[in-house]
């Protein structure tokens, strides 16, 4: 009986260890999924609205940025942690 007990006590710990990693994992794709998903973005650098198949774009850190103009891309390539929210 006691072995019973202490096997059901034990797969339960696994289960709920794999679904709390499973969790943080999807919130992690979530994340990823949102920014590439937008139609519109904005600017970093002026804050003016600009479409997603922009020309104008870079990315820094895994992450896209799209600009209204090559002088807001260059100013967001010189400084680029100047113009990101953290």
């Amino acid at each position: 009986m006691k072995k019973i007990n202490i096997t059901t006590i034990l797969i339960g710990l696994t289960m709920l260890a794999f679904n709390v990693n499973a969790k943080q994992s999807v919130n992690i794709t979530k994340e990823t999924v949102q920014d590439s998903v937008q139609s519109t973005l904005v600017d970093p650098v002026c804050k003016m609205k600009v479409k997603a198949n922009s020309e104008k774009s870079t990315v820094y850190k895994k992450v896209t940025y799209h600009f209204c103009s090559e002088s807001c891309k260059n100013k967001f390539v010189a400084a680029p942690t100047k113009y990101i929210k953290k």
